[in-house]
């Protein structure tokens, strides 16, 4: 039923979110105070990751470190940065 959909979506589009949620899930277990900010952490942990692979500013690297399109260390290192700053700003 989704598989034509899904054919449409370049696979970046199905990954980056879901860096973004497991770093957003985990900041808010290292240090979340309120069950109110798990949602503002995932929705900037989403949009940061997707939007540092829309950019395209570091390509793909070896196996390892990358998913297909997605550069894994940049994608969650600039999640955990807007995450951070975001916690740090009062979010």
């Amino acid at each position: 039923m989704f598989d034509p959909m899904l054919a449409l979506l370049p696979p970046w589009l199905l990954i980056t979110p879901l860096i973004g949620l497991i770093h957003g899930s985990l900041l808010f277990l290292v240090v979340g105070r309120r069950p109110s900010s798990l949602p503002v952490y995932l929705a900037l942990g989403i949009a940061a990751a997707s939007l540092m692979q829309a950019l395209e500013l570091v390509p793909p690297g070896a196996p390892p470190f990358s998913l297909g399109e997605v550069n894994l260390i940049s994608t969650s290192v600039a999640t955990w940065v807007v995450i951070v700053v975001s916690r740090v700003a009062g979010l």
